[in-house]
């Protein structure tokens, strides 16, 4: 009983650890993100133990987030406008992610540092 008990106490002392994974660029079609999603189905996780977030690329959100889910894991976008709407060809704004069910993102990650120049006044915003 201690150790359950102690399992207990952790629970609602401490946050519930999040593993997220970058699908980066990859993979690279939606065929090839299914293949994996079918991989993953074997796999099982404690969902009071642990949050599982996967960012795929943008183009695959609509096809890949209820399949995620499905799995009780969630999904996140790859990065974020600083903008809201308006003329910003090829940007996503927050409410875009909101109204997609989305309630995660990246921001300040390596690539658009060093690539793009954000800085983390940039991601600030």
């Amino acid at each position: 009983m201690p150790a359950v008990e102690s399992t207990e106490k952790r629970r609602k002392v401490l946050r519930t650890p999040i593993i997220g994974g970058n699908w980066k660029c990859n993979p690279g079609s939606v065929k090839d993100a299914d293949k994996l999603l079918e991989a993953w189905k074997a796999q099982a996780f404690d969902k009071a133990e642990v949050e599982v977030v996967v960012c795929p690329i943008s183009m695959h959100l609509p096809v890949v987030k209820p399949r995620l889910e499905a799995m009780g894991m969630q999904c996140s976008a790859q990065d974020v406008s600083a903008t809201g709407f308006g003329a910003f060809t090829g940007e996503v704004a927050a409410q875009h992610l909101v109204d997609f069910g989305v309630q995660w993102t990246l921001i300040g990650h390596s690539e658009r540092r060093t690539k793009y120049g954000e800085t983390d006044e940039i991601t600030a915003q």
